[in-house]
Formats: C-alpha cells, sequence, structure tokens
C-alpha cells in the first residue's frame, strides 16, 4: 500500500499557518523596541535637542502632571497591542481543528484600535508642547513601532480569516 505525502488540510494546522506564525513573531520581537526606542527628535532653535521613546512620552506626560492621558496613551498603545499580541497567539498555538468563537471577534475588536494612530497622537501631543520653532525628525523607534503594528494586523488577520473558514 503505497502512501502519498500531502500537505496537511487547512484544519490540521496552527490557524494561520506558517506565514501568521512568522509575522506574529515579528510583531512580538519589534513591540519592544518600538516602545523604548526614540521614536521622535525634537529640535528647538535648533540648538536643543530631545529623544522621545513611547515610554519616554508618557513618562513626560506623568511629568507634565497629564496623568490621565498618559494613562490613556499607555492604555491604547502598550496595553492594547499586549492583549492583541495575547489572544492572537493563543489563538495561533491552539490545538489544530479548533475554531475562534468569542477570542477571534476580540482580537478583531482589538485591531480596530489602531496603534499608529494613537501614536501619532501622543506625537502631537509632545510637539505642541514643545512650543515654538520645533522640528521633529523620526527616529528607529518608530518605524519598529510600526512593523509590529503591521506584522500583528496581518497575523491576526490571517489566523481570524482561518478560524472563520474553519467555523
Amino acid at each position: 500500500m503505497a502512501h502519498s505525502i500531502s500537505p496537511l488540510a487547512p484544519r490540521d494546522r496552527p490557524a494561520g499557518g506558517a506565514l501568521a506564525r512568522a509575522l506574529l513573531a515579528l510583531g512580538i520581537l519589534f513591540f519592544p523596541l518600538g516602545i523604548a526606542l526614540p521614536v521622535m527628535e525634537t529640535t528647538r532653535f535648533w540648538v536643543f535637542r530631545d529623544s522621545y521613546s513611547l515610554i519616554g512620552a508618557i513618562d513626560a506626560l506623568l511629568q507634565a502632571g497629564e496623568w490621565r492621558l498618559a494613562l490613556l496613551v499607555a492604555l491604547f498603545s502598550i496595553g492594547a497591542p499586549l492583549a492583541k499580541m495575547g489572544l492572537v497567539t493563543f489563538l495561533h498555538a491552539r490545538p489544530a481543528g479548533a475554531k475562534g468563537g468569542w477570542l477571534a471577534r476580540w482580537v478583531e475588536r482589538l485591531g480596530k484600535w489602531s496603534l499608529t494612530d494613537v501614536l501619532v497622537v501622543a506625537l502631537l501631543i509632545v510637539i505642541w508642547s514643545g512650543g515654538a520653532m520645533v522640528t521633529v525628525a523620526t527616529q528607529p523607534g518608530l518605524w519598529f513601532f510600526t512593523l509590529s503594528a503591521m506584522c500583528l494586523m496581518l497575523a491576526s488577520g490571517l489566523i481570524v480569516r482561518d478560524l472563520g473558514a474553519r467555523e
């Protein structure tokens, strides 16, 4: 009796497959770099330079007494992505053939809170508080943060789509 080797059926592999796993791993790897490395550098009067990471911007908001704003930025720029990473990782790691159910719907809901939109708002707040004669340059943290957001968005899309096809 001859056995032929066939690729795994969609129900027999982790949700989203190898591409989703690679994107998820990259998103998780890039995220800490995105929040810890400077996302922008401001120059005032062509001389005074300041670099801001996302964590540094939250700290600056706290130091300025803007704890509500700092909490919102932290919640949506750090908390929501961490929750999404956890849920997407859990959905991907579930046994083959498992369906998404309510967890997949939560991943879709979290995806509506765009990381980059929140980051842009946080950057604008820091820039506006800087005063006149301010120029801004992007730094590596912005690119890592954006790459993390994109990788997680694509991975979650593949995983949720795959789980939806199983139902």
